[in-house]
């Protein structure tokens, strides 16, 4: 009899261990911080990246820039369609600046924000895959 009674004590505590690790473990991993995934390397970033012609356009305030893009997908799939839907692409570039001021478009909070415009605009146009990253690789404003 005392051994069934031991038996028992020791099932429910085991179980009673597992309940708190496993309660502690979901708890940690819902309500840890998110890391960001590891930025690719140079030949991942090659493989999934499409590169625009110099576009050049005028501004509103009669200005005119000449800009190129490198343009990131989030996979192979994604960079074939961005390849395939290149003139679109460079269409909504073209309306998204042709739309903005010289100040618009001056210093880091001009481009970041061209930047994300574009990422968002341009991964509306796709079906297989998204846009991960806008990257300005040439700027002249006259």
């Amino acid at each position: 009899m005392g051994n069934k009674k031991a038996l028992v004590i020791m099932l429910s505590m085991l179980f009673a261990i597992t309940a708190v690790g496993a309660s502690g473990y979901y708890i940690f991993t819902m309500f840890s911080p998110k890391t960001e995934a590891a930025e690719p390397t140079a030949d991942e970033l090659e493989e999934l990246t499409v590169e625009t012609e110099e576009i050049t356009t005028n501004l509103l305030d009669d200005a005119y820039v000449k800009i190129k893009f490198k343009i990131q997908a989030d996979s192979k799939d994604g960079k074939e369609e961005l390849e395939k839907r290149l003139f679109q692409v460079n269409n909504t570039i073209i309306y998204e600046i042709s739309g903005m001021k010289t100040d618009n478009l001056k210093g880091r909070e001009g481009i970041v924000g061209l930047e994300k415009v574009l990422q968002k605009k341009i991964s509306e146009l796709m079906l297989d895959g998204k846009v991960v990253r806008v990257y300005t690789t040439q700027k002249i404003i006259q």
